[in-house]
């Protein structure tokens, strides 16, 4: 429900270009003047003065019209954002050099198609903050929760490879274990009891005991989550497009990864883990934490009605004729031949 709605222009200094209307009348002035010179040597009679008022009036129309979409006219509202205060969520992205990895050289990689999936997750949790992480051999986060979408969209947008990188130099720098850090580091509030953790990676990673990472997680009620990305036929390549050959990618081995520690901690896989996490937060106590402003812009319909009189300015009678003699979508042309 809105609290407050208030017109505005978001472009104020563009209404100038009404000036612009001067322009046009000053020749048509100019002109009309000649052409009453040119009437009185010929002895012709003279036209109403009403048809030369509407060519004024529908040139002053036209461009008061485009000046006026020109500053962007638009209505601004204020909608309360509700924050659920029993409920928290993180997305953790994989941001190892393994990532990097595409099925071809203009393709996208891991970590452009697991930001994706990041971007798509947060709004699944509905009122529900979500936070940011990345992963490597460890957890940090990015981003604690809100329910700021435009601030978690911004945090995911810019995410890169090994940022910050892993502690240890190693072929294979993900390991499984650093997600025990999520329930014991301070990464969720509180007040937060109903907690969840989605982890977007390509499941390459080290050996690790997928027990302990439940064990875990549950201790600290968080449900997890597990979409993986990536397959045998990415590679990682070197900026003139041919592949590394110190990169094995190991698909078998990462499928059993995510379905070890899927089997261990109860977790939803794939594409719809997001909304099975979702629907498990079930639904609780809310709060009101700030204001979302939203800007509707009203400049497409001024810049529409200005075609009214602009078609009637360029087409003259023929466009006056055609405009009125449409009767019920059928030209009234049409309709005497039809008769005839």
């Amino acid at each position: 429900m809105s609290l407050a709605a208030s017109f505005l222009f978001l472009t104020p200094r563009a209404g100038v270009l009404v000036l612009l209307a001067a322009l046009p009348l000053a020749a048509l002035v100019i002109g009309a003047r000649r052409v009453t010179r040119m009437r009185r040597l010929l002895g012709l009679p003279a036209p109403t003065a009403g048809r030369r008022r509407r060519h004024e009036a529908t040139i002053v129309a036209v461009v008061a019209l485009l000046a006026l979409a020109a500053t962007q006219p638009a209505i601004r509202t204020e909608t309360p954002r509700r924050e659920r205060t029993d409920a928290q969520a993180f997305v953790v992205v994989d941001v190892s050099r393994s990532m990097a990895a595409a099925p071809a050289a203009s393709g996208p990689t891991r970590l452009a198609r697991a930001k994706q999936i990041a971007l798509a997750l947060a709004p699944q949790f509905g009122d529900v903050s979500v936070g940011l992480a990345t992963f490597t051999d460890r957890v940090l986060p990015d981003l604690f929760p809100t329910s700021d979408r435009a601030t978690y969209d911004s945090a995911v947008s810019a995410l890169t490879l090994e940022s910050p990188p892993p502690r240890e130099v190693n072929t294979v720098a993900t390991t499984f274990d650093a997600l025990q850090q999520v329930a014991t580091e301070g990464f969720f509030a509180p007040g937060a009891r109903k907690r969840a953790v989605i982890v977007v990676t390509d499941g390459e990673s080290r050996p690790f005991d997928p027990r302990t990472v439940a064990s875990a997680l549950a201790a600290h009620g968080i449900r997890l989550g597990l979409v993986r990305v990536g397959s045998g036929a990415d590679r990682v390549r070197r900026p003139d497009g041919t592949p590394e050959a110190n990169f094995r990618p190991d698909p078998q081995g990462a499928r059993l990864s995510i379905s070890r520690l899927a089997a261990a901690a109860q977790a939803p896989t794939g594409p719809g883990a997001g909304a099975v996490l979702a629907r498990s937060l079930g639904s609780g106590p809310s709060s009101v934490i700030g204001l979302q402003p939203r800007t509707r812009t009203l400049a497409p319909l001024p810049a529409l009605l200005a075609l009214v009189p602009l078609v009637l300015l360029l087409g003259g009678g023929s466009a006056r004729r055609l405009l009125r003699g449409v009767t019920f979508g059928r030209p009234v042309a049409s309709s005497r031949r039809a008769r005839d």
